[in-house]
């Protein structure tokens, strides 16, 4: 009885995870996305409709497959996998892009704001590509679900940046605004701990997946911000967006 109480408690914080992923998500991209016709937010481009569809969609999937093996239909949960296989680089080419279109607009813009671009672009950069690999790797172990399961958490905190830092403060004022880039950083490495240390206490060990693939993740995010303010990088940006 106790191991699958054990089991049915282990499931039930992969169901919780993304259900408060998706919230933070909701919470961030609300007055731009989801409730734009409520606030009256500016008419968004094709392409941006495009992103907030992709990446809703990958967390409903998420949802969906952690039900699904709640549920012991293992069958759909692989067969669904497929279809996470072939979004997921779609998220990171769509996301790079979008990141990619607004800091040209704004470089072109106003080159001098190049100084303000570096860092939020290193960091849009490499966590779509963080993403990826997390998901790819996670893929890779399919048939070790221990593994897997904990890979495809961390690829999904990986991405959670953005809409952290656009959950609004106060009526003028989101996330970033009051916390800063450093700040943002550290705020959006609180998901990653916790599931590492409840998945720590609730085994009383630290998964070899959550020591390497938790590592990779705290550790890029701080990884990112000083390459975003690395001379090669402020002239790899310059390039770049100016092509």
């Amino acid at each position: 009885m106790a191991t699958r109480t054990a089991v049915t408690i282990n499931r039930g914080f992969y169901t919780w995870f993304v259900v408060c992923a998706l919230l933070i998500v909701f919470a961030g991209f609300a007055h731009t996305f989801y409730l734009r016709v409520v606030f009256e937010t500016a008419t968004l481009p094709f392409l941006l409709h495009l992103h907030g569809f992709l990446f809703t969609a990958w967390f409903v999937l998420f949802f969906v497959q952690a039900r699904l093996v709640a549920r012991h239909r293992v069958d759909l949960h692989r067969k669904l996998g497929i279809v996470g296989a072939l979004w997921a680089p779609l998220c990171t080419a769509v996301a790079i892009r979008v990141s990619f279109n607004a800091g040209r607009r704004s470089f072109l813009a106003h080159p001098a704001s190049i100084g303000n671009l570096a860092a939020p672009f290193a960091m849009d950069f490499g966590t779509s590509l963080m993403f990826l690999v997390l998901v790819a790797t996670a893929l890779y172990w399919r048939r070790r679900p221990e593994i897997h399961k904990r890979l495809m958490v961390l690829a999904c905190c990986s991405i959670l940046l953005p809409a952290i830092g656009r959950i609004p403060v106060s009526a003028n004022t989101v996330l970033f605004d009051a916390v800063g880039m450093w700040g943002l950083v550290a705020i959006t490495e609180v998901p990653p701990l916790t599931c590492i240390l409840y998945d720590t206490i609730k085994h009383r060990r630290l998964h070899p997946a959550f020591v390497w693939g938790g590592t990779v993740v705290l550790a890029s995010f701080p990884v990112f911000m000083l390459v975003g303010a690395s001379d090669s990088w402020f002239k790899f940006l310059t390039w770049l967006l100016s092509r």
